[in-house]
């Protein structure tokens, strides 16, 4: 596979995501574009948020938001390479709680998991949590199929997303800290709506963590 991925690699020199100069390896940023795109932070969450904090690893606009909106949308897996490989390097200056016990993927409905293809946010995540030493656990499930958040208003997004997930059968939040991961946080709306149902069945702490925002 590293002979093949050379070959064409020599055929096909990779190039910045961002600024499309070659650079070394598939996936691999240019050193001004990485430094422009960086920006691990934490979310503005509204007063009434039910987190406790909520982590970025970058801005929602421009090569990031194009990345995310190609993998989610066109199916083009290709853009994980990029998306693993700015993880790769960001995460060193993430800081993560000691105290979490569990870490979920914002479960899809079935109906979308099956028109996708893949859940997008596990595809994000899952190369970054193998170097954590840790998994996903699948506690949530999505209850009813909800239109798309992206052509909605704040208050429909909140709306639209009331009451679709619930916390799966033999599964206890009771005294337990949770990670949520999703690809973006914009609104906030499908992260709080997940986060509800854990603080109502017990979670003593709610965190969570995303790729991309722009609140």
């Amino acid at each position: 596979m590293d002979i093949l991925n050379a070959f064409m690699e020599l055929l096909f020199p990779p190039r910045c995501p961002s600024c499309h100069s070659y650079v070394q390896h598939e996936g691999d940023w240019c050193t001004p574009c990485l430094q422009k795109e960086t920006n691990v932070h934490l979310v503005a969450l509204p007063p009434d948020s039910i987190f406790d904090k909520v982590w970025a690893l970058a801005n929602y606009h421009g090569t990031m938001r194009s990345l995310i909106i190609n993998l989610k949308y066109n199916g083009k897996k290709s853009a994980l390479h990029s998306i693993h490989k700015y993880i790769d390097t960001v995460s060193l200056s993430l800081s993560l709680p000691a105290d979490i016990d569990n870490i979920i993927c914002v479960p899809l409905h079935k109906k979308r998991l099956r028109q996708r293809g893949f859940n997008q946010t596990e595809l994000i995540f899952k190369k970054w949590l193998n170097t954590q030493n840790r998994h996903f656990e699948e506690y949530l499930k999505r209850t009813h199929f909800t239109e798309r958040q992206h052509k909605l208003n704040r208050n429909e997004r909140f709306r639209n997303i009331q009451g679709a997930f619930s916390l799966k059968e033999n599964f206890t939040a009771q005294r337990k800290s949770f990670l949520l991961l999703d690809d973006i946080y914009t609104t906030g709306a499908t992260l709080e709506s997940c986060a509800a149902v854990l603080r109502n069945n017990g979670a003593t702490t709610v965190y969570g963590l995303v790729l991309a925002s722009d609140a």
